[in-house]
């Protein structure tokens, strides 16, 4: 005997093609239309997810979500899932997670009292392994999926154990399709059965989706007529849940273990729309850091937690999350929308972490006269040590031709510091900029006082020359930076060569207008590189008035040198600032790229000085090997490269894609292919009759 679940569901992606609020009028009718159905056919069930629609539907429409708490309760109408939303299941970091589920958990008990042990995830691209252990710490016990497919992504079986990487377990289920087109879902459901004829237990989803539409009264019907027809061949047709489903696979018996990732599909999805991913990782930074900062104010001075300010906030980042959001793969309107989105949830951080730095800055003592105190909040448990910045003004304006110094102390202790160009172009010595390394104390104010002195002059900033090459050197790190490649020529730490020479250039890759990145499992073919200006070049460019050199250091003191480097590739340009630590064996990078190209794909080279290096990046809540040959691989915060006893980390601010060959990483910096250009058999991807705009120009 075999009995096939059908579950009826419409796919609603809240944007995509289109902008939220057409993506809310296409909830409310789907919603509407489907609860019509609960109630006019006895068997029909149908099924839900994302907390976010179900928000729209109590805002716009009232009384339909009256009707749906009411059919719900009857047993019609099914809560699954339970999250916000479907996000993308690579790049938020763990705890985002944690807020994705928590955010739609919340919700659905306080408005229909219902926790979904089923998780949801049907049209995401990819899915981390930190998954399983989230999902199973949170509840659930059961995950439901369709991409990648089996072409992309190997599973023993479409029914499995997935194993987490702290052995963790839930069941999982790959699906061939979430959706079927109108008035053919019974044919769907044929399909389904003959994909796998021998097994028992089984699961259809069916309802037309993407642009919401679920069930029609003819797809009922004809289900209704393709359930007496099976039941002469021994097969149940249920309309049915995820948890039925997944309860009634739980008695077959063990099945067998995945214990890896689900990736990868839409490789592309890593990059496009960079700025997006670099806002995301910024309010994640800054929500979290804002938290544990109003904890500490709330339980040290009885400050009020300001919950439900953060939670506005919270709501737009795992909004943001949305899988054709975050990845890339929108329109421009989308785009902009989540740029704003993020940039609110920004601004209610940066308010409330205001409120509560000067509540936990109270008490400080006066500052001395020609002194100005710096107060540092570490919101970590556990010391930093770091290079830092800041900007403050003078008493008054000098108007002299003495330049203002700053020695920066912690207590009666000198530390390193050095005055760099402000922010400000206003030519007068007024605004300050001071960098300086310390140590601030965990979880709490550490001050530092700017003791100000007058120079007759400004220090001109200036490192050994070594031939072809400026020369740094801290005592433990020594770089070379050629002054004819602006590259890395040199790097060595403690005596160990750590990069090959030409380290750091900005390869240039063929890429097409499709920014999922469908066709592909990484970015091959290098066509070009980013190469240095001439000196004539880099003057036009920066629009100086007199002749400069494309490589040249524009600060120097007891914290850093920064060595600038202009480059060029056809009509784009790349500003490259190279931040080298005084203290520590570190640079920092910074990258300006002035894109001008379409179709391409610029990664950051790192060669490693050494053979068989082996590449660990960071996914959620654990960490996961770059593959080599080329393919593009999801990580996060962090790459950790190792070979023959040597170890180098890359951290960044927004960069979620990496490929690799036997010693070298690349970093994916940004690409530029069109907005939701999608490929499709014998047509032409973009209109060819017209100027179209493309992402990063």
């Amino acid at each position: 005997m075999t009995r096939i679940h059908l579950i009826s569901n419409a796919h609603l992606d809240p944007v995509w093609q289109w902008e939220w609020e057409e993506g809310a009028a296409a909830a409310v009718s789907t919603f509407r239309c489907a609860a019509d159905f609960c109630e006019e056919f006895d068997e029909y069930v149908f099924c839900h997810n994302e907390a976010l629609l179900y928000r729209w539907i109590e805002e716009y429409e009232p009384a339909l979500f009256a009707r749906i708490q009411r059919l719900v309760e009857a047993g019609k109408w099914h809560i699954m899932g339970g999250w916000h939303l479907q996000p993308d299941c690579n790049m938020p970091a763990g705890e985002s997670f944690v807020r994705q589920i928590l955010t739609g958990r919340i919700y659905f008990k306080e408005k229909f009292g219902k926790v979904p042990t089923t998780a949801i995830n049907f049209d995401p691209f990819g899915h981390t392994r930190g998954l399983v252990q989230i999902l199973a710490k949170s509840g659930y016990d059961s995950y439901l999926f369709m991409r990648p497919s089996e072409s992309s992504c190997h599973l023993p079986a479409e029914s499995f154990t997935w194993v987490g990487y702290d052995g963790s377990t839930v069941m999982g289920q790959r699906v061939s399709t979430y959706n079927t087109a109108l008035g053919h879902a019974a044919e769907s459901i044929r399909a389904r059965i003959a994909r796998e004829p021998e097994k028992t237990v089984n699961v259809c989803l069916w309802g037309v989706g993407d642009h919401g539409g679920g069930a029609s009264r003819g797809d009922i019907r004809d289900i209704a007529a393709l359930t007496e027809e099976l039941a002469k061949d021994g097969i149940t047709v249920i309309h049915s849940t995820p948890e039925q489903y997944f309860a009634e696979l739980r008695e077959k018996g063990d099945l067998p273990r995945h214990e890896g990732d689900l990736n990868a599909w839409a490789v592309g999805c890593y990059t496009s729309q960079v700025r997006i991913k670099q806002k995301h990782r910024l309010l994640e930074s800054q929500l979290y850091s804002t938290e544990r900062m109003c904890v500490h104010a709330a339980e040290a001075l009885g400050i009020p937690y300001p919950k439900a300010e953060l939670e506005a906030a919270q709501y737009d980042l795992v909004t943001v999350e949305f899988h054709d959001s975050l990845p890339g793969s929108s329109i421009q309107p989308v785009e902009e929308m989540c740029l704003r989105m993020i940039d609110h949830g920004l601004e209610i951080c940066s308010r409330i972490r205001a409120r509560a730095f000067f509540a936990l800055c109270a008490g400080q003592k006066e500052a001395r006269d020609g002194e100005i105190p710096i107060l540092c909040y570490n919101p970590h448990p556990y010391e930093v040590e770091d290079d830092f910045e800041v900007e403050f003004m003078l008493e008054d304006q000098n108007w002299s031709n003495t330049f203002t110094e700053i020695q920066v102390y912690h207590g009666e202790t000198a530390i390193p510091a050095q005055v760099e160009k402000e922010q400000s172009n206003i030519p007068l010595d007024w605004r300050k900029r001071v960098s300086f390394h310390a140590t601030p104390a965990p979880m709490q104010i550490t001050r530092f006082d700017c003791r100000l002195s007058r120079k007759e002059a400004k220090r001109i900033p200036s490192l050994p020359e070594d031939g072809n090459a400026y020369f740094f050197d801290n005592g433990r790190m020594q770089a070379h930076i050629g002054k004819e490649s602006g590259l890395i020529e040199r790097l060595t730490v403690d005596g160990a060569e750590m990069l090959a020479p030409g380290a750091l250039s900005i390869g240039v890759h063929a890429d097409n207008e499709d920014p999922w990145g469908m066709t592909v499992n990484g970015f091959y073919d290098k066509i070009g590189a980013f190469t240095l200006l001439s000196p004539e070049e880099c003057t036009r460019f920066s629009s100086l008035p007199e002749t400069v050199a494309s490589v040249r250091v524009i600060e120097d003191g007891d914290v850093r040198s920064v060595v600038e480097a202009v480059f060029g590739y056809e009509r784009s340009r790349a500003v490259v600032h190279y931040l080298l630590s005084k203290t520590e064996p570190t640079i920092d990078l910074s990258i300006r790229i002035c894109n001008c190209e379409t179709k391409v794909m610029y990664k950051l080279y790192l060669p490693m000085a050494a053979e068989n290096v082996h590449a660990t990046a960071e996914v959620a809540y654990g960490e996961e090997p770059i593959l080599k040959g080329g393919i593009e691989n999801p990580g996060q915060k962090y790459v950790r490269m190792t070979a023959e006893g040597k170890t180098m980390t890359v951290f960044n601010r927004g960069i979620y894609g990496y490929s690799m060959t036997d010693s070298t990483l690349m970093i994916s910096l940004m690409r530029a292919p069109a907005y939701t250009a999608h490929p499709l058999p014998g047509r032409s991807i973009l209109p060819t009759d017209r100027h179209m705009p493309y992402i990063e120009q």
